[in-house]
């Protein structure tokens, strides 16, 4: 089968996709601050691609130069590993490009791009704005799914700078006499609201508790220690500010104290993983073009820090399909295809929300087509031969039959289909008249199947119905002929002809409700109604010839 990379294009088509399907932000980490004059900025651009995967991006980011320097512009840590243009800046313009991706679809709602670290030069509000910028989805088209480019605004000033992080806001009161040692408190920490899950943002964050009337003093400590017991207070205060966090698992502690002493330590989980898993590839042992509806692809990834959740496939456009890792073998089946090209495309999904994909073309190829070797192709509504079809397909499959009026099934039959390659069907039932359609298609084993093969068009009539179509021709033929001859004798036999044109008109009424018998007869299974209304048709057309013969004979007079 053919393996697909669809990175080149995707990176050299992403300036020219202005419009389509939106999701992604790119923004800054921080987004606001205020810094000291001559001190260090430093920011992250980060992607979060809101749930669609993405391959590459590109920005022109501008800053005021006469305020911000660049000192650095890091790309160790970034999710793109490979690049069209290498980040580079200017200060001398005031300007940072990139235009980076990786071979394999990745989403997250903190994808790592670039570190860049400024230097404040002068007071006031520096910001940082984007141009020309794109984030194209691993689509195999380049769509541009860039919705929103969030600009940051750093505040620089000459005076000294209170920390980005502002310490607890203290209370002050009286506690109350205790009756014994504090309670563990009980945490709210809104950005990671759950310590069972994974993360996979980071930014800075607060955490609050309820304060007992008994309490004095709070101890608070953030590391990477489950079992921590934080001893040195920090005063008393129900609620405080901490800096964003860097991947991995970290543990909030705090712990009250009375009178009485330190009570137990609330330890409380923040996990944070804000890259994808690691890359994989689609494999499969089947053919470039198979004519197995189901395919079965083969993939392992991994995760070196939150796990793997799940897998999801997905074909062409079609709804993900989520795939347990539980009982994952690294073997994946597909439903029943149908005939044609397909886009297989892969997403390894980790705990935190994070993922990565790769992508497959394949092509399901049709059986080969079955044959009529006979097909009834004319009957009567009333003979009891009925319909008689044979035919030629692959050994011991099966012939789907399907027999249709119209839009409308007649019956729908499987056939088997023997070693020989041949197989006999026929339909006994009675049919209305009309115009019928006999289809087959080829299925073997495995439910693959063949293009459809439609034998000639099958119709049903009553046996006297043509019989009757010549009647009516003639009568008609006989009609107008006698009219016309009286048309011509108008002068002098003008009152005769009054009562010809009348006598006619009549005639040809009750021809009109035959010929409308007639038609609803030819809906019947059977042959009555028709005979009946030949019977009639010829007692009129004799009376038709009586009366022309005699109309005639007096208009000679």
């Amino acid at each position: 089968m053919l393996r697909t990379t669809s990175f080149t294009i995707i990176l050299g088509t992403a300036i020219f996709f202005a419009n389509g399907a939106q999701a992604a932000t790119l923004f800054f980490t921080p987004g606001t601050g205020e810094f000291g004059l001559n001190k260090e900025i430093v920011a992250d651009l980060k992607i979060d691609s809101d749930g669609v995967g993405v391959n590459a991006g590109q920005a022109t980011i501008r800053f005021p130069k006469d305020m911000l320097e660049v000192k650095s512009v890091d790309k160790t840590d970034s999710a793109f590993n490979f690049w069209l243009e290498e980040p580079s800046f200017s200060n001398a313009d005031g300007v940072i490009t990139f235009v980076g991706g990786t071979p394999y679809g990745i989403s997250g709602a903190s994808i790592n791009v670039l570190h860049i670290t400024f230097l404040a030069k002068s007071s006031g509000t520096a910001k940082l704005s984007f141009a020309d910028s794109a984030v194209t989805a691993s689509d195999g088209s380049g769509t541009n799914v860039l919705s929103k480019s969030a600009e940051a605004a750093f505040t620089i000033t000459g005076e000294t700078v209170p920390p980005v992080i502002t310490p607890p806001t203290q209370i002050k009161r009286e506690p109350v006499a205790p009756s014994g040692l504090p309670v563990k408190p009980s945490l709210a920490v809104p950005l990671y609201s759950d310590p069972a899950l994974w993360y996979n943002h980071s930014n800075t964050f607060t955490a609050s508790w309820t304060l007992p009337l008994d309490i004095s003093l709070v101890a608070t400590t953030i590391n990477k220690q489950p079992a921590y017991s934080p001893s040195e207070s920090e005063g008393l205060f129900d609620s405080k500010m901490f800096s964003a966090l860097s991947d991995g698992v970290w543990y909030l502690h705090v712990r009250f104290k009375n009178d009485i002493g330190w009570g137990p330590v609330a330890h409380y989980r923040i996990a944070v993983d804000t890259k994808t898993p690691l890359p994989f590839e689609v494999t499969t042992n089947e053919s470039e073009a198979t004519d197995n509806p189901t395919p079965t692809f083969s993939f392992k990834a991994s995760d070196a820090l939150s796990g793997l959740r799940e897998y999801r496939a997905r074909v062409d456009n079609g709804n993900w399909v989520a795939i347990p890792t539980k009982d994952f073998k690294g073997s994946y089946k597909l439903a029943q295809q149908i005939h044609g090209k397909h886009h297989l495309t892969i997403q390894a999904v980790d705990n935190a929300g994070n993922s990565i994909e790769d992508t497959f073309d394949y092509e399901t190829i049709p059986l080969e087509s079955p044959t009529f070797t006979f097909a009834t192709e004319k009957i009567y509504s009333n003979t009891s031969a009925g319909l008689s079809f044979s035919g030629t397909a692959l050994p011991s499959t099966e012939i789907l039959f399907t027999l249709k009026k119209g839009n409308a099934i007649v019956t729908e039959k499987t056939i088997p289909v023997d070693i020989s390659g041949n197989w006999v069907f026929a339909y006994s039932d009675t049919l209305r008249n009309g115009r019928y359609t006999a289809t087959i298609q080829s299925k073997d084993s495995r439910g693959a199947l063949s293009l459809v093969v439609t034998a000639p068009e099958i119709r049903v009539t009553g046996k006297y119905t043509n019989a009757i179509i010549i009647t009516l021709v003639v009568l008609i033929s006989a009609l107008v002929g006698g009219y016309f001859f009286y048309k011509t004798r108008r002068e002098r036999t003008s009152l005769r002809i009054q009562v010809a044109e009348r006598d006619t008109a009549n005639v040809f009424n009750m021809i009109k409700t035959d010929i409308q018998k007639l038609e609803d007869a030819q809906k019947t299974p059977t042959p009555a109604d028709d005979e009946f209304i030949a019977d009639k048709l010829k007692k009129n057309v004799e009376k038709m010839g009586s009366y022309v013969k005699n109309e005639i004979g007096r208009a000679k007079e």
